[in-house]
């Protein structure tokens, strides 16, 4: 049975958390960087199902999670959000790894600790271009067979739903296959931002080769 695409919930959290963590390095597996190997999807996956005005799909193959799409609708909702419902939690369970002598932190670990502890807010030209943001992931056993467009697809057709003209993403300059990906869509860098950072509105992106259904997205051939 082909996999499905499917809405994204809190029982997902596991297989959300794990793919972040296999994919955080560049598009590559972060697990052996660090000791607290949660840490990638805490920051990255995780809000997205339990935070404001957030939304979000997994690609389900017989039961199994191996990628997602996540966003939010209003960045700055989400980031009103995540300060006083989630960072706070996380701030005082790492806060302290980062004075202890003791504490056996690699130095992904820190990387990551530190970017909880003050995490940046989107910049004025980011939510000039959009309010909306999104990640997506795959694990590389289902990469390169199309399901990057499908899950894009589902999610550029719930954003429409919601009324939403156009999003942003940030990826690692690093991750070349991504940039590349990204720009088949018709993904372009956001002027006035950092690296990494591009966007698209829902009527640019490339998705022709695409049929797109509210159950399954099914590539057309």
């Amino acid at each position: 049975m082909a996999p499905i695409i499917r809405p994204a919930t809190k029982a997902d959290e596991a297989a959300l958390s794990n793919i972040c963590l296999l994919t955080a390095n560049a598009g590559t597996s972060s697990k052996d960087l660090h000791t607290h190997p949660a840490l990638p999807g805490l920051i990255y996956s995780l809000p997205y199902v339990n935070l404001e005005s957030t939304w979000g799909f997994v690609l389900d193959d017989e039961g199994e999670v191996v990628g997602y799409i996540l966003g939010a609708f209003d960045t700055r909702k989400f980031e009103e959000s995540a300060e006083t419902e989630w960072w706070p939690l996380l701030k005082e369970r790492y806060g302290p790894l980062l004075q202890d002598p003791n504490a056996a932190l690699t130095a992904a670990d820190r990387t990551y600790i530190n970017t909880l502890m003050a995490f940046p807010r989107a910049s004025d030209a980011q939510m000039t271009f959009a309010p909306a943001h999104l990640h997506i992931d795959i694990l590389p056993s289902h990469q390169r067979q199309g399901w990057g467009r499908r899950l894009m697809g589902r999610a550029i057709e719930n954003l429409k739903e919601n009324g939403i003209q156009s999003v942003w993403l940030g990826m690692d300059p690093r991750n070349t296959e991504a940039a590349v990906f990204y720009g088949r869509l018709g993904f372009r860098k956001v002027e006035g931002t950092q690296e990494g950072i591009m966007g698209i509105t829902v009527q640019e992106i490339r998705l022709d080769k695409i049929i797109v259904s509210s159950v399954l997205v099914i590539l057309s051939v």
